[in-house]
């Protein structure tokens, strides 16, 4: 049977969500948990690769095990045996060729900006002293709804079939002392909600002018240009999205 996990993380010391020959990541140690308490060899398959130092509120895999599985019981000793910065939130049946990557409808990310020193953020998001104002940051995120080749935006394009993405929302929204920047779409390239964060930022500070940004997201800019990107940490997977009928209902849903 055919099961999705919910995985909550917090990934500063993880080389991302896929496994690496570099260093710990994400899917390695759910899965160690996971054959460790089945007691047999777990594959799991992930809804987005996250990056080295990116969180993630929501991730969504997918594993197959034959046995009936107590799923609440199964939660609860994965959230014991798992380290402090990974934590189960759900495991729901779902049908036997439902696909945690290829069958999402979409995905939200959020950055998170903090305009003053505060501890308890620190690892969770970047620190600036000065935010341009929200509704110009606002401008100019509405501008990325216009666009779906996301080519220039991506930190590799050796090997992408397509750099087609279909952005939803876009928007920057103030909290307290946090601006937090939001994009839903149905898929990610690698490095490119830093890499969008950065070039806004870049022309709300008169780095950049809005004319070339303006190029950049027509695709016809004169010279390729390299765009900068924001660090890891402020960067969380909110969200994964799939359709309804992909769940089996169960007692426990």
């Amino acid at each position: 049977m055919r099961y999705f996990i919910y995985i909550s993380y917090f990934g500063k010391a993880y080389s991302g969500w896929q496994i690496q020959k570099n260093g710990p990541s994400v899917q390695q140690v759910v899965e160690k948990a996971l054959g460790k308490l089945l007691s047999t060899t777990i594959a799991i398959s992930g809804s987005s690769r996250t990056d080295k130092g990116v969180h993630a509120l929501q991730q969504v895999a997918h594993f197959d095990h034959i046995p009936p599985i107590d799923l609440a019981d199964l939660t609860y000793r994965l959230n014991r045996v798992l380290p402090s910065d990974i934590s189960i939130t759900a495991i729901r049946p779902v049908v036997s060729d439902a696909h945690a990557r290829f069958d999402a409808c979409y995905r939200r990310y959020a950055y998170t900006i903090v305009t003053q020193k505060d501890p308890f953020y620190r690892e969770q998001s970047v620190w600036l002293r000065r935010m341009p104002p929200l509704d110009l940051l606002n401008q100019l995120a509405a501008l990325f709804c216009l666009q779906s080749d996301f080519e220039f935006f991506s930190k590799k394009t050796d090997g992408i079939k397509t750099f087609v993405c279909n952005v939803e929302e876009v928007f920057w929204l103030h909290m307290d002392h946090k601006i937090i920047f939001q994009i839903k779409a149905n898929r990610f390239l690698r490095g490119m909600v830093c890499t969008i964060v950065a070039t806004i930022l870049k022309v709300a500070t008169g780095k950049m002018d809005i004319a070339t940004l303006k190029e950049l997201i027509r695709q016809k800019p004169r010279v390729r240009p390299t765009l900068a990107l924001m660090p890891p940490d402020g960067l969380t997977l909110v969200e994964v999205g799939y359709p309804e009928k992909l769940f089996i209902q169960t007692n426990e849903s």
